[in-house]
């Protein structure tokens, strides 16, 4: 879910910078940027959870 946020608002705000509004292109990159960070936090999170799981099995 998060990626596709994060793409969604990338395309907003490459059309918006190509409409001179770059205001709302800067608030759609910021948005896209904070989504792809908790995607990242989100992947890390959960490859901890996997290795702890499997150092537990072992």
């Amino acid at each position: 879910m998060c990626f596709i946020i994060a793409i969604v608002g990338l395309v907003l705000g490459f059309n918006f910078f190509m409409a001179d509004n770059y205001i709302a292109a800067l608030g759609s990159v910021i948005v896209s940027v904070f989504f792809i960070f908790l995607m990242i936090r989100n992947i890390q999170h959960v490859k901890k959870l996997k290795q702890q799981k499997r150092d537990d099995d072992s």
